[in-house]
């Protein structure tokens, strides 16, 4: 009995995240979809990242790529290097069910050593 409370707990909560995610107001924020804003994940995770320093330059020169597209208006181009920077820190981008354009870094688990 117990063990199926503890799964019906899970279950409820797996399902109600993607409406988390959105935030209090609902699938979506005043008609806007939900995304995080640009670059800021990724700025947190190169404060703290333990990466070879080929892997850091690499990143940093994709940081700099995202500022010079978003200062060109460039947002979608800057969305697609952030989304390749972020998938070399182990990230990966789910879709949520916020509305259109609507997603959130989620990080893969890391795998154990055998």
């Amino acid at each position: 009995m117990g063990r199926i409370l503890v799964a019906t707990a899970m279950l409820s909560t797996l399902a109600a995240a993607p409406a988390v995610a959105c935030g209090p107001g609902g699938s979506t924020r005043g008609g806007m979809a939900s995304e995080p804003p640009l670059a800021v994940v990724l700025d947190a995770e190169l404060t703290t990242a333990k990466l070879a320093d080929a892997d850091m330059a690499t990143l940093k020169s994709m940081r700099a790529q995202i500022t010079s597209l978003e200062a060109k208006k460039k947002t979608a181009a800057a969305r697609e290097v952030e989304e390749k920077a972020m998938l070399m820190l182990g990230y990966r981008k789910p879709w949520t069910a916020c509305g259109p354009g609507s997603f959130l870094w989620m990080k893969l688990p890391t795998p154990k050593a055998s």
